[in-house]
């Protein structure tokens, strides 16, 4: 087991946990819902690098919000999981471009793909349907606070911090292409989409500021 992490400002980490209802959103870490996609052209992508898969066994089991900020408890467990079956319904195409300004920051679209599960406040981000192995990319400067397997419905998980309070979250990749620590650059390439905890290839993707979700679809239209 490793040493309990507190990442003590919810300021500077935002809420890095997040948190799904069965089978769906995220509270502040637990289990998103995976859904059914149709397969897109991939964006072009940056520079990656080396792939590394992320291994069955974990060294975070959970994230939680405390008073005082974010607690990231590490033990080592086994946390392969079988598929989450959902049902879904499609509500947008994405379209080619570059992404959109929210809150200021000019934001990328991490992938291509069609949204079949638009923003809600249960759901604190968006699914978008899109092809196994297709890139995702970081969708601003910043550093990888969490990258594995251990949150039980997500699947490859990756949480990147970003300047002035902002966190984004990319699930469900085939693999995490960046480690914990990391720092990444806007259009990197980080992950590839998968279905790990999921059905169907698909990237849940969640944009928040001081620990509170943003709608992130104007990204994808």
């Amino acid at each position: 087991m490793r040493n309990l992490l507190i990442l003590s400002l919810v300021i500077s980490l935002g809420a890095c946990a997040i948190t799904r209802e069965t089978p769906a959103p995220v509270e502040n870490v637990t289990a998103p819902k995976s859904l059914n996609p149709t397969p897109v052209t991939p964006p072009a992508v940056a520079a990656a690098p080396a792939a590394t898969a992320t291994p069955a066994k974990t060294t975070v089991s959970k994230i939680t919000d405390e008073d005082d900020g974010v607690v990231v408890q590490n033990t080592t467990k086994n946390t392969a999981s079988s598929p989450t079956k959902s049902t879904a319904t499609k509500v947008a195409k994405v379209a080619a471009g570059t992404g959109a300004v929210i809150a200021g920051v000019d934001w990328l679209r991490p992938t291509n793909g069609q949204i079949v599960q638009s923003y809600t406040t249960a759901l604190k981000g968006v699914d978008i349907a899109a092809t196994e192995g297709q890139a995702v990319l970081a969708a601003n400067d910043g550093k990888v606070v969490y990258s594995g397997n251990g949150l039980k419905g997500y699947g490859n998980l990756i949480i990147i911090k970003h300047q002035d309070n902002f966190l984004t979250a990319y699930s469900h990749n085939k693999i995490n292409l960046v480690k914990e620590g990391s720092t990444v650059k806007r259009g990197q390439k980080i992950a590839e989409v998968g279905k790990t905890d999921s059905d169907k290839p698909l990237l849940h993707f969640e944009l928040r500021k001081s620990g509170k979700p943003i709608n992130p679809t104007p990204i994808f239209e």
